[in-house]
């Protein structure tokens, strides 16, 4: 899918500003765990002709799309159509280099834009009102939150497996609702238990001021993610 969003973007600043962090890198993340800070998350990643051997040289970008309300992988490289602007949904995005070493990243769903900043360098741009944190991966550390995302995704999961329509269901969902289906899962587990939350005291204050800023400027997003909480039971071990 192609779009304006992306023409605009192959010869605007958000390109040029990309290109700049991307200069030596071979990926960077702004604001992942504070897309708040800025309205947006975003994921940058350079598919160069030839490697630098200076950070890391992806030639493979994996994620995850919805396409009649079930999820399946896209594979974006240099030969990719481009300019490309199109939704992404939740779940692990891949970097994957020239020996097949990767970095992995978790996201609640977004758009996507995949640029050409010159002959030789395509630019891949994940962008998200909802977190996109650093997973497992060749060249980077953990982000603090990594651990909660990766659990509620994996409990997500299971009803997506056993019951009929959920995958449809959050498959429609925005990603700051998704997002908020998480909030109001750990804020129940946190408020519950008086050990969880002395044993993580950063999660528990995090949690409590993200939900009451999305309550406050995104009602619709956080009912629709608490309503699914609820309904899965999304907030038990």
């Amino acid at each position: 899918m192609t779009s304006q969003s992306g023409d605009s973007m192959a010869t605007g600043p958000a390109l040029r500003q990309a290109a700049e962090r991307l200069a030596r890198l071979g990926f960077v993340v702004v604001n992942g765990s504070h897309p708040e800070e800025t309205g947006t998350a975003q994921l940058l990643i350079a598919l160069r002709s030839r490697p630098t051997q200076e950070h890391f040289d992806a030639e493979l970008v994996e994620h995850w799309v919805s396409s009649g309300g079930r999820g399946r992988t896209v594979e974006l490289t240099r030969a990719t159509q481009i300019p490309r602007h199109e939704p992404f949904s939740w779940g692990t995005i891949r970097a994957v280099d020239r020996v097949e070493a990767f970095n992995s990243f978790l996201s609640f769903g977004g758009d996507v834009t995949v640029a050409a900043l010159d002959t030789d360098t395509t630019i891949v741009v994940f962008e998200s009102p909802a977190p996109i944190v650093r997973s497992t991966g060749h060249s980077q550390s953990v982000d603090p939150l990594t651990g909660e995302v990766g659990a509620f995704f994996a409990r997500i999961k299971v009803p997506i497996d056993f019951q009929p329509g959920v995958e449809q269901r959050i498959a429609g969902m925005s990603p700051r609702a998704l997002h908020g289906a998480m909030l109001a899962a750990l804020q129940r587990r946190y408020a519950h238990t008086e050990a969880l939350r002395e044993a993580h005291p950063a999660t528990a204050s995090w949690a409590s001021r993200e939900a009451h800023r999305m309550r406050q400027e995104h009602p619709d997003d956080w009912q629709a993610g608490e309503q699914l909480t609820a309904d899965l039971e999304l907030d038990r071990d």
